[in-house]
């Protein structure tokens, strides 16, 4: 595999491990991610056509809530900030 990566420099990410992961519903109790890189950054892209299910993020004893739609891209590091979701209300 190092060779093939060495022959197509486009597939060399220098190490990093990427993954893609499809998640269907919510995760309404708050957590945080203990299992992913300190360093990783992981990337929110939404698919469908719902309501509710806004991503939560009460660090610092402020919650903040965010809308993520179909369309957007959001990223941050879900190993370092506790986090949720809101019941998704529809669709």
């Amino acid at each position: 595999l190092e060779d093939e990566s060495l022959a197509k420099p486009v597939l060399d990410f220098f190490g990093a491990f990427v993954t893609f992961a499809i998640k269907e519903g919510t995760s309404e109790i708050y957590h945080v991610d203990w299992n992913d890189d300190l360093d990783s950054i992981t990337w929110l892209i939404p698919l469908g056509d719902w309501e509710g299910g806004e991503l939560v993020l009460p660090q610092k004893g402020l919650e903040r809530r965010i809308s993520i739609q179909p369309g957007d891209v959001f990223g941050f590091m879900v190993h370092t900030l506790v986090h949720c979701t809101t019941p998704v209300t529809k669709g």
